[in-house]
């Protein structure tokens, strides 16, 4: 397996090896978000719509986190990394927790069509709450980040790096692994309300010109983002969870891919509507 045979390596072959790739994958993770961040700014003037804010905000703190790694690469040899904490800090405010409420706002959206006012307040209970937990253990891992300089380790390839406190009684991953597994739960509770939501509407539809109106319906509602983004969530967080547990940097891949496939699908949730809308040529919706 490629990550035993990462682990295998010796460190001073291991971490500059990983140092490589990351910082690969960052710059071409940053080329995404600024492309993001420009969809949705052209989004919003077009539309007024006030929910790109939710892709735009996490595509802006996204593009400029990775920014500092970048500059922080460049132009960082000799430092103590406390600016680059300072940015970093900064920069991971909102690059993730606006999306889990834009998940939160679209699944209150789509079943508020399909339960009664009891299951429908039930559901958004459970899921507020989840999301709820998500951003206190969010931001209970985002202060306790400190500079890490990683010159050394990494052949004096990248030279700054965020890391974890120690926590008195716990790991110092444990803020980091509370905040996967309470987003992986809110994922799963909203996949499993998904997919159950639509076998109960289509089962109960006895002609085919009706299951295709409910299923435009559906559609309208970002039914197909919302099951893409459960399932982005659900299948990456496990293997992000494994890797902190092995302290491997290259993580840090994972976090930046499971990002991307979240910026994207919370733009095209708050787009949905807008598809059937005559726009301009140069839209570039298809990406």
């Amino acid at each position: 397996m490629l990550i035993d045979a990462l682990q295998n390596l010796p460190s001073y072959k291991r971490e500059p090896l990983q140092a490589r790739i990351v910082m690969t994958v960052i710059i071409m993770s940053d080329c995404i978000y600024l492309w993001y961040l420009v969809k949705c700014a052209r989004k919003y003037k077009l539309t007024k719509d006030w929910r790109f804010f939710f892709p735009f905000i996490a595509a802006l703190f996204a593009f400029a986190n990775n920014f500092n790694d970048i500059v922080s690469f460049i132009i960082s040899e000799g430092s103590d990394c406390k600016i680059f904490l300072l940015i970093f800090k900064v920069t991971a405010l909102l690059n993730w927790t606006p999306i889990s409420w834009l998940q939160t706002i679209r699944l209150m959206t789509f079943t508020k069509v399909f339960y009664s006012k009891r299951t429908f307040i039930i559901i958004t209970v459970i899921n507020v709450t989840l999301s709820l937990g998500y951003s206190i253990c969010y931001y209970l891992n985002w202060g306790n980040f400190t500079e890490k300089v990683i010159g050394v380790e990494t052949d004096r390839f990248m030279f700054c790096s965020p890391a974890q406190k120690p926590i008195e009684g716990h790991d110092s991953s444990f803020y980091t692994t509370l905040v996967m597994y309470f987003d992986l739960a809110d994922s799963i509770f909203s996949f499993s309300v998904l997919v159950y939501t639509t076998y109960m509407a289509l089962d109960n539809i006895k002609h085919l010109k009706f299951h295709h109106a409910k299923i435009k319906r559906m559609e309208e509602e970002g039914l197909i983002q919302l099951i893409v983004l459960t399932i982005g969530k659900i299948s990456l967080y496990p293997i992000m969870i494994y890797l902190v547990k092995k302290q491997l940097t290259i993580g840090d891949i994972v976090w930046d891919t499971l990002s991307i496939i979240v910026i994207i699908c919370a733009f095209r949730l708050v787009n949905v509507k807008y598809k059937r809308i005559n726009v301009p040529d140069n839209d570039d919706d298809f990406i």
